[in-house]
């Protein structure tokens, strides 16, 4: 399994709230098509550009309705969970209004974090909470705020002063420019490159402030109360986006063209994220072209490229077509690296798909467990446990062992990177995404992780499994990497009740409908430290309490706890087949994979819609009968 599948494989849903965050946990699916245990990713790791201008008020109400907690009313990192004490977040999200945050950032970036998240920091990831256009929104107000209208002002009778023309870059290069570059790169198109060298500091912050506003759409909110804009942004309908720039002349409106299919290029620099590593010469690049308009979602085309000296690749002449899939990727160190993406339109003759490579570590200690939470429902003769380990590399270099557990299906040798212990006495049952990716030792006494652990990012790992239960239980269960971060248990019925030194109580935690005894604590744990709890009550006999987690059918809504009483929602939709599950013989393909995960993921978002009275019943009774039908279809192609 390349790299960018098992980003894909371990992507999920984030959203915070303060108190609790209840996320998806669409019922109603019981009796419908049975699939292998999968959670619904995220749509694959791609490069996103805009496909309209940002809208700033847009993104103005989106930041005062999910960021102000801890960015702050006015983005300088002061929200009311952040500070020194329990449970606050430190240290502080940077501020937004100190045009040092953004010096040596991109749009590009911004839009990113937005939407991978940097767990390290307590930031979730937006990816399924928000759409790229509402990505892109927040990610241009919150870029904005380093700007005053003085300043744009300031900036314009600086450029107007040179009586050019205003050729802006492409929507799509526009957002790759960090501002300094903005300002250079737009001087030189216009032919006036020594008035840009000529500027001072605070001139190219101002020509800067300009040029990017130039290119968005309601910049009348820079400056004003937050509270104000969002207020106007909600009662207004929302605007009919202005089309993706390049801008022509300052008035220009015409939007790019939107085609079908085009022939064009496929390039991207190939950088080495180690420090004081190199990309080897003539390193080998590959492209795969997948068509994903039809049910069989064939690969279409494969094309091999080398590195060029100044470490690039190119693919000319590449049939870019709406629909398909483009997968870039080189093996380093017998591990894949890549980058994809699905072409929804083609409104650009070129794709960008940088590649970073890192050299490989084994080393134990870069690894650290930032938080683990278990789920745990009690039944008729047996407990069922859904547990959620998030994971951190706090190195340059991937983290994979040398370890090796033979080929995956697409031929790749999968190589061991984290493990946790199971239970004495605990029956797996299964994971939440592709069972290709797990090795289960032959004792059945831990779990290995084939997916490398990338540097910086989170990780996660997600399992389920049964332990015998007669109304009192002792549960140990060791750690194999230090542990620093929150550790939470839920469990239901509340005629069970766990023990714990090390986990207290904090409470009742209700989520969606059902409600969980919570126990909890951040945690500081070397690895061989153990977790220990002990469970006692027995749940009645006609309570179904959270629902049988591992049954046909099934649905099971896990959440993680972040600092103090914040939860980190994580939606696993797991449909078993009433069996063990062991790594399949007969699995979908990675693509028919993505699909069903996609349908799941759309009949659980058209789900949560309906319940908040989003959808009349006629729409939502037609749309969730045409998603089970395809998910029917898929499934018994099996």
């Amino acid at each position: 399994m390349r790299l960018v599948s098992v980003l894909v494989n371990r992507a999920v849903a984030w959203l915070w709230l303060p108190v609790f965050l209840l996320l998806t946990a669409c019922g109603g699916l019981a009796g419908e098509p049975q699939i292998v245990a999968t959670l619904p990713p995220a749509p694959p790791q791609r490069v996103s550009f805009p496909a309209a201008a940002p809208d700033l008020a847009q993104g103005a109400r989106i930041y005062a309705e999910n960021c102000t907690r801890c960015h702050g009313v006015g983005g300088q990192g002061d929200g009311p969970l952040v500070g020194t004490g329990e449970g606050q977040i430190n240290p502080p999200p940077p501020d937004f209004t100190d045009p040092v945050t953004t010096a040596d950032q991109t749009p590009l970036n911004w839009f990113n974090t937005i939407t991978n998240g940097r767990l390290e920091r307590l930031m979730p990831p937006w990816r399924d909470a928000l759409s790229e256009e509402e990505r892109w929104a927040v990610a241009l107000y919150t870029w904005a705020l380093h700007y005053q209208p003085d300043l744009i002002a300031t900036g314009q009778q600086l450029w107007e002063e040179q009586n050019v023309e205003l050729n802006l870059p492409s929507q799509q290069e526009l957002v790759q420019l960090t501002d300094d570059a903005l300002v250079t790169t737009t001087a030189e198109r216009a032919g006036i490159a020594d008035f840009a060298a000529g500027l001072d500091e605070s001139g190219r912050r101002a020509v800067a402030a300009f040029l990017r506003t130039r290119a968005v759409n309601g910049v009348d909110v820079i400056g004003r109360p937050l509270e104000e804009v969002a207020q106007v942004a909600t009662q207004q309908p929302a605007q009919t986006p202005q089309p993706v720039r390049p801008l022509t002349t300052p008035e220009t409106t015409d939007a790019a063209p939107v085609l079908d299919s085009a022939v064009g290029t496929i390039s991207g620099t190939v950088q080495n994220g180690t420090a004081g590593a190199a990309v080897p010469a003539d390193m080998p690049i590959t492209l795969r072209i997948f068509d994903l308009t039809t049910a069989e979602q064939n690969e279409v085309e494969t094309r091999e490229t080398t590195v060029s000296a100044d470490g690039t690749y190119t693919f000319d002449s590449v049939n870019l077509q709406a629909g398909y899939a483009y997968d870039a990727f080189t093996i380093y160190q017998g591990r894949a690296f890549g980058n994809s993406t699905i072409l929804e339109a083609v409104s650009e003759t070129s794709l960008n798909l940088p590649i970073t490579i890192y050299e490989v570590t084994s080393d134990p200690t870069v690894i650290t467990i930032t938080g683990l939470v278990t789920q745990i429902v009690a039944a008729s003769g047996n407990i069922q446990v859904a547990q959620v380990y998030s994971f951190t590399n706090t190195s340059d270099r991937v983290f994979s062992t040398d370890s090796s557990f033979g080929e995956n299906s697409a031929g790749e040798t999968r190589y061991g990177s984290v493990s946790v212990a199971v239970p004495a006495g605990a029956q797996l049952r299964g994971f939440a995404d592709s069972q290709e990716r797990y090795v289960i030792a032959d004792d059945g006494s831990s779990v290995t992780d084939t997916a490398p652990v990338l540097p910086g990012e989170g990780h996660i790992l997600h399992l389920l499994y049964t332990m015998p239960y007669t109304g009192d239980l002792t549960i140990e269960q060791p750690v194999r990497f230090a542990v620093n971060g929150p550790v939470r248990l839920l469990v239901t019925p509340e005629s069970v009740a766990i023990t714990s030194s090390q986990l207290p109580s904090i409470g009742p935690q209700t989520l969606r409908s059902v409600t969980y005894q919570g126990y909890g604590s951040t945690l500081a744990l070397s690895p061989g430290d153990v977790i220990r709890y002990q469970l006692r009550g027995l749940p009645a006999t006609s309570t179904t309490g959270g629902g049988n987690i591992l049954s046909g059918g099934a649905v099971v809504a896990i959440v993680l706890v972040a600092v103090g009483v914040m939860i980190i929602g994580v939606g696993l939709f797991i449909y078993l087949r009433g069996r063990r599950v062991a790594p399949a013989t007969v699995a979908p393909t990675r693509d028919e994979q993505s699909l069903i995960d996609g349908l799941v993921r759309q009949i659980a978002e058209l789900d949560d819609a309906h319940d908040k009275g989003e959808v009349d019943e006629d729409t939502y009774r037609k749309r969730r009968k045409r998603l089970k039908t395809r998910l029917a279809e898929l499934m018994d192609r099996e």
